[in-house]
Order: C-alpha cells, then structure tokens, then sequence
C-alpha cells in the first residue's frame, strides 16, 4: 500500500500470502487485479489512508475493488469528522458498502486511526460501526502518527464484545507482539510484508 509500490511489490506480497497461508495480502484499491490472479485472498482498501473522500466516492471505490475480487475490504472512516464531532456522518457512509458486501460475500473492516481518539470517542466509534454491522474494527492504518496500542485493542474488544472482530494494525514488528495482541482477543494483525519475518517464533 506504500505511494511508491511497484507491480512487482504486489505480487511479491501476494505471494508471501499464499507461501504463509496468511488470511489475506492488504492492497490499494487499484491493485486488487493485480494481486487477485496470486491469491484469492485479496482485502482492498477504500478511502486510504485518510478516509476524507465523500461517500459516494468511498462507495464507487468498494464496489469497484469487490467487482475486481477483493473478498475484504478495509474503509478509513472519516476520523477528521469524527473528531470534530459529525460522528454519525462520519461512520454512517460504511452502511450502504456492508449492504452491498453482503451480496457479494465480502467482509468490511472498518479503520479507525485510534492514535488520534480519545478512549471514550474509541467506544463511541466502535459502537457506531457495530450499527453499521461492520465485521471488524481495526486500529490503524499504519500510515498515522501511531499505529495499535494494547489499551486501545483491549477498549475496543470490550466494547464490540464479540458482535464483531477486532484487528490489531500498525507497530506490530515482533512475535512478542504479535502474542500480546492475539492475547488481547484480536483476530487479525496487520503485519507489513517486509517485517513478517519477525513475527516469526
């Protein structure tokens, strides 16, 4: 997902997906095609990294990425509107991309950038996206100021309390980590595939 990915960079990954069995390879909306014919484990993200595209641009771009054969997709919520206070309208937009998900079979995650959040606006987020009946929430990016922080993954499984996943995305470099995080009750991490080595035991 980095600006200055190659062709190569995405099927290098894809193939690092299918040689670890891990649950999917994480690309650019626009490299789903790529990646695609390597795996089928492809998750697109939409609205990347900054989730301040409009609704209908977020939502052209999943349906766009599903057609093309993501089964997940990962939408940046428009944390900027969050935090000023829009919250509804902020998370409101990942409604009509679950709808469509859901007749395609594709699971949503919702990105939230919790670096910026305060813990009670982290519980308010997660409880919007479970009205929205997102899959997982997830931390990070990984392209913030801070990726996952083990009070915000414990906050976060706290809140959703199994109605959905949580992913643990951002920082996570070490097989250390990697088990505190699972220990947490994450179901996923976002590991980049140039560090995955190190979550090796």
């Amino acid at each position: 997902m980095k600006p200055d990915a190659r062709l190569e960079d995405v099927t290098n990954a894809a193939r690092v997906v299918e040689d670890l069995g891990a649950a999917s390879v994480c690309v650019a909306s626009y490299n789903v095609a790529v990646a695609r014919p390597i795996t089928p484990r492809v998750c697109a993200v939409v609205g990347f990294p900054h989730g301040n595209t409009s609704p209908d641009i977020k939502f052209q771009e999943a349906r766009a990425a599903m057609e093309d054969g993501a089964t997940e997709v990962d939408v940046v919520i428009n944390y900027g509107r969050f935090l000023e206070g829009r919250a509804i309208s902020a998370v409101q937009e990942l409604g009509r991309i679950v709808q469509l998900a859901r007749r395609l079979n594709v699971k949503v995650k919702a990105i939230l950038e919790t670096c910026y959040y305060q813990p009670r606006q982290i519980t308010d987020a997660c409880n919007l996206c479970l009205d929205a009946r997102v899959d997982w929430v997830k931390t990070s990016t990984g392209f913030g100021p801070g990726g996952a922080t083990p009070w915000a993954v414990q906050l976060m499984v706290e809140t959703v309390k199994g109605a959905a996943q949580v992913k643990a995305s951002g920082g996570i470099k070490t097989y250390e980590d990697a088990c505190l995080y699972l220990a947490l009750g994450c179901t996923r991490l976002g590991v980049g595939v140039t560090s995955y080595k190190g979550l090796l035991p």
